[in-house]
């Protein structure tokens, strides 16, 4: 090959690579747009959420005047619909059996606005009365305050700061007072025309037509829902997917029979408070007592704070007519003893001790709810509440609402427990435990929490989320919840107090017990975790009347080492958490044993030991080991 034509060559080679560098330039300049835009996308990722919660606020806030009608249409209807049932089945056809419950519906509200309206006006007659024997008493509690306790009251000489402010705006008030004007001028005030009556009567006619409006809406639309409860059903069903048809069926049934049920059981339980207030204040003697005891109902319907709302006015009206204090007394005795026997006895008995909602949330739903709608706003928002978590059980999309506000744990006690100690608070991972050995004994506590906790935290470092130096944290953590326990006793309790979800290995016994005369050696593995598991196994087993020896892992396991002659000893227990390579890895350790039974375990995977799947031999709970030492010592 001559010069020239290896320069031909290498100028060729050159051309290309230069047009394949261009090539590249081009094809990063044309990504790069892309690149930026998937970026751009990712840093908006995060404000998805709040920008769907602020549309969705703005939407319930400017379409109040017409979702507030069919809010309490839907509550009307779940009301009504227990009734509709109940007449259903007594062979009434559904448009007789609808509109004879809103009939029912329609004379209850009609009664009720007679007697607010009838006692209203009789005790308008005597407003003025009432009001100035308060004023009056009002005087008098004040005085007494100011005698009692004066010397915090006491001005100087020249007043207070409110005093003086008062005098200083008084004289600029006189100066700036204009001085009649010499020409003897009078002056005139300018008066609008008196309304005519077309003006008069829309004056009073105009407002009371949106509240007959309003009324007008959620009767119509509550006939039309229980008319088409089935074909609303099937299109919310078609609406959430019909591929789980039987899921979202059951769901759908015991969701609305739930509410039903619940609406149906509030509404009962609030008229009863207010007929036993009403017959109270009849009997003190309190004007006007059908009013209270009415808006006492109607107000219980808001948490928390709508009993104390419904005795201030009985409160006052007491206080202005009796001269003494008595009657006041009494009225505050009633509402004190009426309420918690209405709250903690008979709502219990009727559906349940909890609404399915937390104290906090009910308390922030009230906030937002007055904030977005005002008083109905406030009244509304127990219910709608209810309404969400309930959709939030059942169906996945609305979950957030159920983790948010409902009042089931949103971690399990697994979970809970490794989050204690993770963040290295044995404190609370012990006032956990407490609550929890209530209801369960302290070998199922061990086996379902303590042991579900380590193999989540064995599982976050097997995927890398944690690094494994934080396991000695968690172990030394874990060991000092295992010291306040071991002065712990079990109570008696049947089966049916565990846990449905505790595996049939660990149901089948309650805690390691009728173990006295066994001799057991019990020695950890090399794990970061398993000196907590050994220390889990010896205290159950010293409990339970073992004689427990107690081996370090390090002379035991090393290698070389000479066989391990255990005189008298029942068995020899290897603990921690295995997989089935580490069990591999013991068994000739488990062959240096001259005497005994060798018990290996635990399963270190949780959803291994759930499904029942380990290696021959290798043990899955704590329990397991309790039922294997017993079966040698027989």
């Amino acid at each position: 090959m001559t010069g020239e034509q290896c320069s031909n060559q290498l100028g060729v080679a050159v051309a290309r690579r230069a047009e394949s560098d261009n090539t590249r330039q081009i094809g990063r300049a044309a990504a790069a747009p892309a690149h930026r835009m998937l970026a751009s996308r990712r840093g908006l990722e995060p404000l998805v959420p709040w920008l769907i919660a602020a549309i969705a606020s703005s939407g319930l806030y400017f379409g109040r005047s017409v979702l507030i009608p069919i809010i309490l249409a839907i509550l009307l209807s779940f009301l009504l619909a227990p009734i509709v049932a109940l007449l259903r089945r007594g062979k009434l056809p559904r448009p007789a059996a609808v509109l004879l419950a809103v009939a029912l519906a329609l004379a209850g509200i009609g009664t009720t606005s007679a007697v607010i309206l009838s006692q209203a006006a009789t005790l308008s007659k005597d407003a003025p009365l009432y009001a100035e024997r308060v004023a009056g008493k009002a005087a008098k509690i004040r005085a007494g305050v100011q005698q009692r306790f004066g010397f915090l009251l006491r001005e100087s000489a020249e007043g207070g700061s409110g005093h003086r402010n008062a005098s200083r705006a008084r004289r600029e008030s006189v100066r700036s007072l204009a001085p009649v004007p010499a020409s003897g001028a009078v002056p005139v005030e300018v008066h609008d025309a008196p309304p005519t009556a077309f003006e008069e009567v829309q004056a009073y006619v105009v407002p009371a037509l949106a509240p007959i409006e309003t009324a007008l809406v959620v009767l119509i639309v509550t006939v039309f829902i229980l008319f088409q409860q089935e074909d609303l059903r099937d299109r919310l069903i078609r609406l959430m997917g019909a591929g789980d048809l039987h899921r979202t069926t059951v769901a759908l049934n015991d969701g609305a029979k739930r509410l039903s049920r619940y609406f149906l059981s509030q509404f009962m339980v609030n008229c009863g408070f207010g007929a036993v207030i009403w017959g109270g204040l009849f009997i003190i003697g309190v004007p006007s007592p059908g009013l209270w005891g009415i808006l006492a109902g109607l107000l219980r319907f808001i948490p928390y704070v709508g009993t104390v709302i419904a005795a201030l006015a009985p409160l006052a009206l007491a206080a202005a007519v009796d001269p003494g204090w008595q009657m006041a007394i009494w009225v505050a005795l009633l509402f004190v003893l009426v309420e918690p026997i209405v709250g903690y006895v008979v709502e219990p008995m009727l559906y349940g001790h909890s609404t399915g909602l937390s104290p906090v949330s009910v308390v922030v739903a009230a906030l937002f709810w007055t904030w977005l709608w005002g008083p109905i706003g406030l009244v509304l928002s127990m219910p709608l509440t209810l309404m969400l978590v309930v959709l939030g059980r059942h169906v996945p999309a609305f979950e957030v609402f159920d983790i948010l506000l409902g009042d089931r744990p949103a971690l399990s006690p697994a979970q809970t427990f490794y989050q204690r100690v993770l963040a290295g608070h044995p404190d609370e991972a012990i006032e956990q435990a407490e609550d929890l050995l209530e209801t369960r004994t302290l070998a199922t506590y061990y086996d379902e929490v303590v042991l579900g906790g380590l193999r989540l935290a064995v599982a976050d470092v097997d995927r890398g989320a944690v690094e494994r130096s934080a396991l000695r944290s968690v172990c030394e953590t874990t060991l000092e919840v295992l010291a306040a326990l071991a002065d712990h006793r079990d109570a008696g309790m049947p089966d049916a107090n565990l846990s449905p979800t505790t595996s049939p290995h660990i149901r089948s016994e309650h805690g390691c017990d009728d173990l006295a005369g066994r001799a057991v050696v019990c020695f950890p593995g090399r794990g970061p975790l398993d000196g907590a598991v050994a220390a889990m196994m010896t205290q159950l087993l010293r409990r339970a009347g073992c004689q427990v020896r107690e081996l370090s892992r390090d002379p035991v396991q090393r290698d070389g080492a000479a066989p391990i002659d255990i005189d008298g000893v029942h068995a020899v227990c290897i603990l921690g958490l295995f997989d089935e390579r580490a069990f591999r890895r013991l068994q000739p350790l488990a062959q240096r044993m001259e005497q005994g039974t060798t018990l290996i375990g635990v399963q270190r995977s949780d959803e291994a030991a759930r499904a029942n799947d380990a290696a021959p031999g290798l043990l899955l709970s704590l329990a397991d080991f309790c039922e294997a030492i017993r079966a040698v010592g027989k």
